[in-house]
């Protein structure tokens, strides 16, 4: 599709010589270009001289042109592919004027104005194929560059920089934008999701070097049954110490339980005979708890069911014993 405004005036006008009158010097705007006989063409700009008396009178020369060398304005449009399916729809404004007279007689160049338009159009199909939409901006530079260098090897010269606009279809260029606005969406959630994962993961790493720290105090304090430093170290207020709860909840247990199993020992073995009463003295409750590591609460259990209280001269006491009390 080309669309656009070419001047109509002509661009030079052939006139004949005659011996009769000599053409004086060419009018302001305008060069004369004399022909004739296989000689070099003779160019004349305005304020020069023409030909020669003798080179009129001996008819060297049999013709000249009058070139029109003012500015002319030239505006097309033109759609041009593109690298991608897209086509660009390009603006193109060109303010012109003849640099070289005798090309543009040689060449014929009478119409100006279409002959640079189609000029221009090849020199941008070529180019624009090598960009993209996204590349607009540096498309435009380049397109008004090669017309520039196209139009200077032409006999012609533009007197203004070319003016080249490319854009995209209206409705094209709306799906671009929206497609662009939902990448940029895309990207902004794709980001606040690594932000958030990262901030997971850190939340985790610190809850297990949390849990580690405490798994390193409270192991000893289990392991040396130090349940005044362990209970110590719970805070009811703290959803972190929950398990220091269940700990102490368990251990309670346990030795509840212990303490049961350990009194239905003592019994069984009085009932038995295994232990004697009189052996419940603080020497027999020492080697007992030694030997079997029952507690005092249990030992005391003992002596409470058999009602008996021992003496100390039944028993000859060890001296690192004799400043404990008979139970």
């Amino acid at each position: 599709m080309v669309t656009g405004m070419i001047e109509e005036k002509p661009l030079f006008i052939e006139k004949q010589l005659t011996r009769w009158e000599r053409p004086g010097s060419p009018k302001p705007g305008t060069a004369f270009v004399f022909i004739g006989n296989g000689r070099p063409a003779l160019t004349v700009y305005e304020g020069q001289q023409g030909i020669t008396h003798g080179e009129f009178i001996f008819g060297k020369y049999t013709s000249y042109y009058e070139i029109d060398m003012g500015e002319r304005l030239l505006f097309f449009q033109e759609d041009l592919p593109s690298c991608d399916v897209l086509e660009f729809h390009a603006e193109v404004k060109l303010t012109y004027a003849v640099a070289d007279p005798a090309v543009i007689v040689r060449c014929a160049r009478t119409d100006a104005g279409n002959f640079l338009q189609d000029l221009a159009i090849d020199v941008m199909r070529r180019a624009s194929r090598r960009y993209t939409y996204e590349q607009t901006g540096e498309a435009e530079n380049i397109l008004a560059k090669k017309i520039e260098d196209e139009v200077n090897d032409k006999g012609f010269k533009l007197t203004r920089p070319a003016f080249v606009k490319l854009a995209l279809d209206e409705t094209v260029h709306n799906l671009l934008a929206e497609r662009r606005i939902n990448e940029h969406k895309f990207l902004v959630e794709k980001e606040k999701n690594e932000m958030a994962n990262n901030i997971a993961m850190l939340n985790q790493t610190a809850r297990l070097d949390l849990k580690k720290a405490r798994a390193a105090e409270v192991a000893p304090l289990i392991r040396n049954r130090d349940w005044q430093s362990l209970l110590a170290m719970f805070d009811p207020n703290d959803p972190a110490d929950e398990y220091l709860r269940q700990i102490l909840t368990v251990l309670s247990d346990q030795r509840r339980n212990q303490e049961a199993i350990d009194n239905k020992v003592i019994e069984i073995a009085l009932e038995k005979g295994v232990i004697e009463p009189h052996e419940l003295s603080a020497l027999a409750k020492a080697l007992i708890q030694d030997k079997t590591g029952l507690s005092d609460k249990a030992i005391s259990y003992i002596s409470e069911k058999t009602g008996v209280v021992c003496e100390e001269e039944e028993i000859e006491v060890p001296e690192e014993f004799s400043e404990k009390k008979p139970i």
